[in-house]
């Protein structure tokens, strides 16, 4: 269950983002540029201990899954810009779905295992599905059509990222971390140079780059970012299915509900929503365990 467990992290350090996020009133544009280079320097140290592999597809396959990212990425900041309502958490039920069933149509195994395993599969879907239903309610989400058409889209090819991630690295006890650093490091290089290009074409580029807020916040996300990806990708690898990975992120508002909660911070998320995503999460766990 090492997938539950990195999953988990990964859900918890995206929900640290999201609330630093939440904190600094910076440009997101240059924030996301600089949390990429801040993710790349704190990942130079540990070249000496990641393994990269000789076989080209591990590389293109990097450089695919930066590309599917940074446009998501940019995607998303520009409905940010331009929708009032949440559209990220609709893009977790469709990112988990897609992967889900392109790596049952991909893998013949993954097929068979779910035919032979009827309840499990019952469960599996049972979880997505009310996860779904309570990411809707969890917090104010946009599912407009004009929203759907665009975030769509991108739910599916995160999907294909992670699909692809999951063929590009063994899942070998004793090389997997090493090869998810390459992997990362890899990807964050890649990630900086297309956003960098975006920032220049936006015109987004100034001094207020190098200001201790922006420095302070770019710092803060990049690690938090670098930690969540890092988490994702070693849980995707373990995960009997990518999509089991992808449907944990639905924990995020959860944890924010939680935190706001303990510090007495104002939050508008449903709390009889948040219920229903840890037992959905939890249906999950039990049906998968083993």
């Amino acid at each position: 269950m090492y997938w539950a467990i990195f999953g988990i992290f990964h859900s918890i350090f995206r929900a640290a983002y999201a609330e630093v996020n939440r904190i600094f009133d910076v440009d997101n544009w240059q924030m996301s540029f600089m949390q990429s280079v801040v993710a790349v320097i704190m990942l130079v140290p540990f070249i000496p201990f990641m393994n990269f592999p000789t076989d080209l597809n591990f590389y293109l396959a990097a450089v695919l899954v930066a590309l599917i990212i940074a446009v998501g990425v940019v995607i998303q900041l520009n409905m940010t810009a331009i929708q009032k309502g949440r559209t990220s958490s609709v893009a977790i039920p469709i990112e988990a779905l897609a992967a889900f069933i392109m790596w049952i149509v991909i893998t013949p195994y993954a097929y068979a295992h779910y035919i032979d395993n009827p309840l499990v599969t019952a469960c599996v879907v049972g979880s997505f599905s009310i996860t779904a239903a309570a990411l809707y309610y969890v917090r104010n989400t946009d599912l407009s059509w004009e929203s759907l058409v665009v975030v769509a889209p991108v739910g599916i090819t995160f999907a294909v990222a992670a699909v692809v991630t999951k063929l590009v690295i063994p899942a070998d006890p004793e090389q997997v971390m090493a090869a998810c650093l390459a992997f990362v490091l890899t990807n964050y290089t890649v990630m900086s140079l297309v956003l960098g290009i975006f920032l220049l074409l936006k015109k987004k580029t100034g001094p207020e780059m190098l200001k201790p807020p922006m420095l302070k916040a770019s710092a803060l996300t990049g690690v938090c970012a670098m930690l969540a990806y890092i988490s994702f990708v070693v849980s995707v690898v373990y995960a009997p299915n990518p999509g089991y990975t992808s449907i944990l992120a639905a924990l995020v508002p959860v944890w924010l509900m939680w935190y706001h909660e303990i510090r007495f911070i104002p939050d508008k998320a449903n709390p009889l929503a948040g219920f229903m995503i840890v037992a959905a999460i939890g249906l999950l766990l039990l049906a998968t365990w083993g």
